[in-house]
């Protein structure tokens, strides 16, 4: 029998647990893997928190960010947890959208509800007149049925960004910016200027591949699927890697851990399941082109202050009629246009995402900040060289990297290691390239084709 290969993989968010995962459980047992982290917990579940539910007399866990994901777009996650027996359920979401007030002595107004999921129309906010809320509706009807035409029939020209694609396809300023953004900049957690800055295929991609798909949670939280798939793998904590060299034989790894000073160990694998920045930082071949990939900074706090919320009757015996989760859209177009969603919870405490209003420090359970990796039709450029197969495909163009992913014995995974949304699907995906690439079997890849030959 062949000695087993050592494989490090840096970080442990959804990419690094899974390939960690797959290696770890291949058929052939070739190889030893031991997982990175430079927190002092697992990442992918580092930020949530449990919060008692005095309703059900229970403790229910908030993951941050909210890890909500709808069918269509996350076919390999879905496959996934459904490999892992991860119990899911369907979630309906009831989306309330408000302008934030343009004076300290006026009010917001709650001007549209989307019943998600439910696939009809909405309470009407008792802020809006009914005469006026049956104009919104007519409007919303022509504006988003346009904008879905758009999609479904329009093609993105290839460097094209969402602000170049709504411009050219006239879809109306207003809905942009009122109805468009807030939605899409809940599911990304990205400011409205960075996310019109995206590549235009990815929205375009996404919306074709979600249109009227339900949306799930995992029941039980991703800590549930964090234990799945490190179990029995090795793994340190508080290890902060340094650096990584790649040899004749095998790679460098240069690593820090508190207390232990500078180790280094020689892999024979080494996957980087880290962001942009950290790649950059310790794998010199990439240096130069991950500086290049945009990040932002995201914050979300856990808190009680309802203070935030314009809770009116219609909208609340909608919730408790359909047992549908609340989250709060409140859009403010001052000198920049900005959306902070409030999610409220089962057990009452809200999840504010990318906030802007005050809240009441008494009120503040948790807060965390994360890396926010964004895209721009250079990212995906630089992206789409690393990760396209056979033959240096851009051997002239100096603005992308000429490193191809796997080339000396270091892969990189990620929910931004594909050409689409920085999302959980992008983290599984990666997962299974590397997987293919090792000669490793995906057990749920076969499932898959099966249901589709169905």
């Amino acid at each position: 029998m062949e000695p087993q290969k050592r494989v490090a993989v840096v970080g442990s968010g959804l990419a690094g647990l899974a390939t960690a995962h797959l290696l770890h459980n291949d058929r052939r047992h070739r190889f030893a893997v031991r997982v990175f982290e430079s927190g002092t917990s697992l990442s992918l579940d580092a930020a949530s928190i449990s919060i008692a539910n005095p309703e059900l007399k229970t403790e229910d866990r908030v993951d941050l960010p909210m890890r909500a994901f709808a069918g269509g777009f996350y076919n390999n996650l879905k496959a996934l947890y459904d490999h892992l027996k991860v119990p899911y359920h369907s979630q309906p979401f009831l989306f309330e959208f408000a302008e934030a007030p343009k004076a300290p002595a006026t009010k917001e107004t709650s001007y549209f509800v989307h019943a998600s999921n439910l696939h009809q129309l909405a309470p009407r906010p008792s802020t809006v007149g009914t005469i006026q809320y049956l104009v919104e509706v007519l409007y919303l009807i022509v504006c988003y049925g346009w904008f879905s035409l758009c999609c479904f029939f329009i093609a993105p020209h290839a460097g094209e960004t969402l602000r170049q694609f709504l411009g050219r396809t006239w879809t109306p300023r207003r809905f942009v910016t009122y109805y468009l953004l807030p939605l899409i900049s809940g599911v990304t957690t990205c400011p409205h200027e960075k996310l019109m800055n995206f590549p235009a295929s990815d929205l375009i991609e996404y919306k074709r591949r979600t249109h009227r798909a339900p949306h799930f949670t995992v029941s039980e939280g991703v800590k549930s699927v964090q234990d799945l798939l490190i179990k029995d793998i090795d793994y340190e904590l508080n290890a902060v890697v340094k650096l990584v060299e790649p040899q004749e034989e095998g790679v460098n790894v240069w690593w820090e851990q508190a207390g232990s000073g500078m180790c280094m160990e020689r892999f024979d694998i080494v996957i980087l399941a880290v962001a942009p920045d950290v790649v950059g930082h310790i794998f010199k071949p990439l240096e130069h082109h991950m500086a290049r990939m945009p990040t932002a900074i995201v914050e979300s706090v856990v808190h009680t202050d309802r203070s935030v919320l314009t809770e009116t009757r219609p909208v609340r015996q909608a919730l408790k009629a359909h047992s549908a989760q609340h989250i709060y859209l409140r859009t403010s177009a001052d000198s920049e246009t900005k959306t902070e969603s409030h999610h409220v919870q089962s057990c009452g405490a809200i999840v504010t995402t990318c906030p802007y209003s005050p809240l009441d420090p008494a009120l503040v359970i948790h807060s965390a900040r994360f890396t926010r990796v964004l895209r721009s039709p250079e990212s995906q450029r630089i992206v789409n060289a690393i990760f396209t197969e056979g033959e240096q495909s851009h051997a002239d163009d100096k603005s992308v990297p000429q490193w191809k992913n796997g080339e000396g014995n270091v892969w990189l995974a990620g929910g931004w290691c594909w050409d689409g949304m920085v999302l959980l699907e992008g983290c599984v995906v990666s997962a299974m390239r590397i997987a293919r690439d090792l000669d490793v079997e995906v057990p749920w890849l076969q499932k898959m084709r099966n249901q589709f030959e169905l």
